[in-house]
């Protein structure tokens, strides 16, 4: 049911448009799109723009994203993604290697930075459209534990849509009467005349 007295955003309204995002070719290696990654960076080590991801484009259409959790992802060592049947097996394997020695995320920088992007990029495989409700976009986050969607309108991608702006969403909702109440005039209280200070004695 809609309710009349409340205005909310939609996911049009809040969005990161597809243009402000820097895009790379699924050809690109990891170095290459790292130098990108970094330069949308300032000196203080934060997003310029808050857009901390790239988009992959492979045959002139967008196809995934980029960014630090891929990259995370990308560097764990390979054996740590072997499959386990039971706690037993799981057991006499990690008795047998040791897990993180100094010197392995060197080790693994080496090995994936030349390797094409499209081969660590999260797909796009979920989407919402441009005029759906936030809190489908939330719904569409949470079911697929991410922490941003794409948005489409009429099957073309046009941008993408992250929790932290639903967040902000929330709680311009939830604080919206104290804002307008510490934005309204006050011009005293009834015991504002009334205070009196005192020196703390020694």
């Amino acid at each position: 049911m809609e309710n009349t007295n409340t205005y909310e955003n939609k996911v049009k309204d809040i969005m990161i448009p597809i243009y402000d995002y820097p895009t790379v070719s699924g050809e690109a290696t990891l170095k290459d799109v790292l130098r990108v990654l970094l330069n949308s960076y300032n000196y203080q080590g934060k997003p310029r723009t808050g857009r901390n991801c790239v988009f992959i484009v492979d045959n002139f259409e967008l196809v995934g994203t980029f960014g630090i959790p891929e990259l995370l992802a990308a560097i764990e060592p390979q054996y740590l993604k072997r499959s386990v049947k039971n706690v037993n097996e799981y057991y006499l394997w990690t008795a047998e290697i040791a897990f993180f020695w100094d010197g392995l995320l060197t080790e693994r920088c080496q090995e994936i930075v030349h390797n094409n992007v499209r081969d660590f990029m999260q797909p796009i495989e979920n989407h919402v459209d441009i005029n759906d409700t936030l809190l489908k976009a939330a719904y569409s986050m949470v079911k697929n534990k991410v922490e941003a969607v794409a948005v489409k309108d009429k099957k073309r991608l046009v941008g993408m849509v992250r929790s932290v702006d639903i967040f902000r969403e929330i709680t311009r909702i939830v604080f919206k009467d104290e804002a307008a109440a510490a934005n309204s005039k006050i011009t005293s209280s009834a015991w504002a005349g009334n205070i009196t200070f005192t020196r703390p004695t020694a």
